[in-house]
């Protein structure tokens, strides 16, 4: 529905009407639309996150080409922009549990890639995985938002090589 009439015309009543339910179900079972439309984008999307390959360089790659592949879908494109917009403004609450539930874990698995990376020598202990995180993922939605293309093989490079530099010894 979402890559059919974009976020704004996805309502609680259409996926109601699309689902063959009435409202009162989908609320049993959501918050709001908000809800709804990150866990059917991100919920699903493959929960295996990449595998430590012993390389750095290779592993953060993955992990880019992860991302890209989660937002890349024409679904989440036509969706983030909004969906970013009523999670910042519904309660503090739902946001939290978008981060508890779709978020940490995946920075958990990325701080584990970067762990097993201080550990080989391959980058500097003093490294924020957080940090480095939000700048991978950051740089993503910040393509993504502005509409520009998410498939650029060369920026997907210049990602990785940037986020290589500034964790390596």
């Amino acid at each position: 529905m979402l890559g059919e009439v974009g976020y704004r015309q996805t309502t609680i009543e259409a996926i109601a009407r699309r689902a063959g339910v009435g409202r009162p179900s989908v609320y049993r079972r959501w918050r709001s639309k908000a809800e709804i439309v990150a866990h059917a984008l991100f919920a699903r999307s493959p929960a295996e996150t990449p595998r430590d390959s012993g390389d750095l360089r290779e592993d953060l790659r993955a992990w880019v080409d992860a991302v890209l592949a989660r937002l890349g879908r024409p679904e989440a494109a036509a969706a983030f922009p909004g969906l970013v917009a009523d999670l910042r403004e519904e309660a503090r609450a739902q946001a939290r549990d978008f981060h508890l539930d779709l978020v940490r874990p995946r920075r958990a698995h990325f701080a584990r890639t970067l762990a097993a990376a201080v550990a080989r020598g391959e980058a500097r202990p003093e490294v924020s995985p957080d940090v480095l995180f939000d700048l991978l993922v950051g740089a993503l939605l910040v393509r993504l938002i502005s509409g520009r293309d998410l498939a650029d093989p060369a920026y997907a490079g210049d990602l990785v090589d940037l986020l290589h530099r500034a964790a390596r010894p």
